[in-house]
């Protein structure tokens, strides 16, 4: 009964979604709509909002069919339940009053599956068709970005064009000088003349003040200092965009800001609002520009200088830089005003391109002329200040002659950075120069494009560099400049200094990791400036991060991503955890050294294992074909990787069982050292000639292991002494004995004694048997104890006799009775 009432409740539950006739007609106007606006070009919605509609019509149809899938598994089980696994059990009908209700409860099940069914293939029809339309937009809009680039305009140079371009341009400029007087006679009408002026004034106003007192906090920490003479290169970029900011990004910030307080207050309207946007844009631009160039060139102090050029021209470069970002600003805000207000009529768009293209040329090319740039940042620092520069280059002008000269003569064999940024500048300029021809040709928007997007890529670049040299000196600095305190901690808790190779391994990685993060940002910049619409690299992304199926299992370099850095943080984690263990928990006990390294080592396995369940999780493994693929493969890991598995057993019963741990004195066959590690293949030992014996942990297991310091740290100490016959043993016996009692590590409990052991073919033979407390003190003892047994021995007049034998030479008679001596 009460298995009825939880189905009747799961069928009430799974019938609160909406009537599947009333969601089919729903999606299906929605993709209609969609088509339709695909078909027309969107003449009443624009592909992003379309683009949006249908991710979220995406996402409700992904969602819809996994929970309808997931109420027909738990109907179809519910339905089984009901019906008999026997088929003769059919004949045991239930009671009477209770067959009508179980019925009816089959009935509703199979019509709910059905339902639930349909509603499945209905979600998943949608969601495959909301993402193919999504793919149609995106290659919609990188058709017409290609239609629109490569349509070929009026030739800028014929007088019709021009007349045409005339009448057109006069009647644009009327048309933004009208819109300020339009807006002010609106302001006027509305009484909000006043309020707009005081915005206008006001606002900048306090802009400036509030931006010049945080100016100077900013400047003292983050700015050059001049007491510095030689800043390193990231503390010169610090400063450069500390210098940049102050100069450049508070300006901008103040006219942003201004203009968000105009636009909530609704003093912005119409196409004066558009004109002030634009022309703020621009001069933000502008700015940026111009305040970053002078920080990186620094013409007065040239310490803090961070790109090679000319120091006897740095006044010039930086006006031609002026020049080329005014331009450069003024034909971006020009062209977006054309767009803005629909007078980007074919003849004004081909002559003004044509000249923007030519003025761009010119002005970049001034800038990137190599006479105002030289091979090496360090020439350009050594020259000193401009004015000092041309003082030094007047005297020095028949050497740099004849230099030059020599430079001009191995210039094919030049292979330096130096050498290899002028060339791309020159290729640079000589790319520049091809946007007016393409203009001249007609193709002005190619070529606009082309030369825009090759002058911004080579700042995102040349900031990419930059960036990029910091973040490594940053890092490198970071891991050499902390090795009293790091190196003090480590040796307290005995761990082996960080040698070189581990910090340069360290240093690369973390480089690595940086310039991976970096170049994504970067390249995502770029692919939005070369036209990718945005909607495509969200398609890309996802198609990146969606993956690919393995049978049942998606490799998806998001989930792989996680996962990576799930088992990274599991196993930092882990070791965070062991290493507090060890220096701040277990030494606090009463365990005994090698327990404490077997408890440390058991968390560490615990950790590594839990992380490794967690990382197989966010892969999206499902632990149960995980269980028979295990299963099938236990067999080949039996026979192929029967060592590892046997040495990985032996170290986990080396932990549990502790014949041997860290810190033991033992001897396996024909080794004999302390125990330093052990881990789960084998056991390192160290030799006393500091000889490290990687041993299996099977041999441990399997074999005879002598172990001095088993149960405890106490040795024995065994010398063997002989002494001539005639000597008083009783006098030997006791000289042994005082000799081991004076000694400061014999112990006194138990006794030493001394043991008359032999006769000997020349001389008695005697042990000194006596223990020691520690086994790191045996070698010392044992030798302490040689020499002072001999300087007793001397004073008491006791001889130690070494091996006499005595020879008897016979002379036999030779034949004929002759005798020899």
């Amino acid at each position: 009964m009460l298995l009825l009432v939880l189905m009747a409740s799961s069928l009430a539950n799974a019938s609160e979604s909406p009537p599947l006739s009333e969601q089919a007609d729903q999606w299906r106007a929605t993709l209609a709509q969609a088509q339709r606006e695909l078909a027309e070009d969107f003449p009443s919605r624009s592909p992003d909002r379309v683009m949006a509609q249908l991710r979220q019509l995406e996402l409700e149809a992904r969602s819809a069919r996994r929970s309808a899938q997931a109420d027909l598994e738990t109907q179809q089980s519910m339905l089984e339940r009901l019906r008999p696994e026997d088929p003769e059990l059919e004949d045991d009908e239930p009671p009477p009053e209770r067959y009508q209700a179980l019925q009816e409860l089959v009935q509703e099940l199979e019509a709910s599956i059905a339902e639930h069914s349909a509603r499945q293939r209905l979600a998943a029809v949608t969601e495959t068709r909301a993402a193919e339309l999504v793919d149609s937009i995106a290659r919609w809009e990188q058709q017409r970005f290609r239609q629109r680039m490569t349509q070929q305009m009026p030739l800028p140079l014929p007088g019709t064009v021009w007349q045409q371009a005339a009448s057109d341009s006069l009647e644009f400029a009327g048309e933004l000088l009208e819109a300020p007087v339009i807006w002010w006679q609106e302001r006027r009408e509305r009484d909000e003349a006043a309020l707009a002026i005081a915005y206008f004034v006001l606002l900048p106003l306090l802009g400036f003040l509030f931006s010049q007192m945080l100016l100077r906090p900013i400047l003292q920490r983050y700015g050059r200092d001049l007491s510095d003479s030689s800043p390193s290169y990231a503390r010169r970029i610090g400063a450069a965009v500390a210098d940049g900011t102050a100069n450049a990004l508070f300006p901008v910030a103040m006219v942003g800001l201004t203009l968000l307080a105009l636009t909530l207050q609704g003093l912005l309207t119409g196409l004066f609002a558009q004109i002030v946007y634009v022309l703020a844009l621009a001069t933000a631009g502008y700015l940026v520009l111009f305040g970053m160039s002078r920080a990186a060139l620094s013409p007065h102090k040239v310490a803090w200088r961070i790109v090679p050029v000319d120091p006897t021209r740095v006044s010039t470069l930086l006006r031609a830089i002026r020049i080329a970002g005014l331009v450069m600003a003024t034909s971006a805000a020009v062209l977006w005003l054309l767009f803005l207000t629909g007078w980007d009529t074919p003849h004004l768009e081909s002559v003004f391109l044509f000249f923007a293209t030519v003025l761009v040329a010119i002005t970049t090319g001034w800038a990137l002329s190599p006479r105002y740039w030289v091979k090496s940042l360090n020439e350009s620092r050594q020259a000193g200040p401009e004015d000092q520069a041309v003082a030094n280059a007047e005297q020095q002008e028949e050497q740099e002659e004849q230099e030059e000269q020599e430079e001009n003569q191995d210039d094919a064999q030049q292979q330096g950075s130096g050498y290899t940024l002028s060339r791309l500048r020159q290729l640079l300029r000589l790319t520049l120069m091809v946007a007016p021809v393409l203009a001249l040709a007609g193709y002005s928007r190619l070529a606009y494009f082309t030369q825009s997007r090759l002058i911004f890529t080579l700042l995102i670049a040349g900031f990419g560099i930059l960036l990029h040299l910091a973040i490594r000196e940053l890092i490198q600095r970071f891991y050499l400049s902390q090795p009293k305190e790091a190196l003090g901690r480590r040796k307290a808790f005995r761990s082996p200094p960080l040698n070189q190779t581990s910090l340069q391994g360290m240093i690369f990685w973390t480089g690595l990791v940086a310039d991976l993060l970096i170049g994504t940002v970067l390249l995502y910049a770029l692919l939005l400036l070369f036209g990718v619409p945005p909607t495509t690299l969200l398609i890309w992304t996802q198609g990146i991060f969606t993956g690919i199926d393995i049978g049942n299992f998606t490799l998806a370099p998001g989930n792989l991503l996680i996962a990576i850095l799930v088992l990274s943080g599991g196993l930092i984690l882990t070791n965070l955890l062991r290493r507090w263990l060890t220096r701040h928990v277990l030494p606090n006990t009463r365990l005994e050294y090698g327990l404490r390294n077997s408890v440390a080592a058991g968390f560490s396995y615990l950790g590594v294992g839990i992380s490794l369940i967690i990382t197989m999780g966010a892969l999206g493994l499902d632990f149960t074909n995980l269980a028979l693929v295990v299963g099938a493969l236990s067999l080949g890991i039996g026979f192929g990787l029967r060592n590892v598995v046997e040495n990985f057993v032996a170290g986990v019963l080396l932990l549990i069982e502790r014949p041997v741990k860290v810190g033991d004195w033992i001897l396996v066959g024909e080794h004999e050292g302390t125990v330093k590690h052990i881990s789960v293949r084998s056991t390192e030992i160290e030799t006393f000639d500091s000889a490290a014996v990687i041993v299996p942990n099977a041999d441990l297991i399997s074999s005879s292991v002598t172990n001095w310091t088993h149960k405890n740290r106490m040795a024995r100490v065994i010398i063997k002494v002989s002494v001539a016959y005639g000597s008083n043993t009783e006098q030997v016996a006791q000289v042994l004995l005082d000799c081991a009692k004076k000694q400061p590590g014999v112990l006194q409990i138990p006794h030493p004694i001394v043991l008359f052991m032999a006769f000997g073919s020349s001389s008695m033979d005697f042990e000194l048997r006596c223990f020691v407390g520690d086994t790191d003190d045996y070698m010392l003892v044992y030798s302490e104890l040689h020499f002072a047994i001999e300087r007793a021995f001397h004073a008491a007049g006791i001889v130690i006799p070494f091996p006499q034998r005595d020879v008897l030479f016979r002379n036999p008679p030779f034949p004929g009775g002759d005798t020899r001596e």
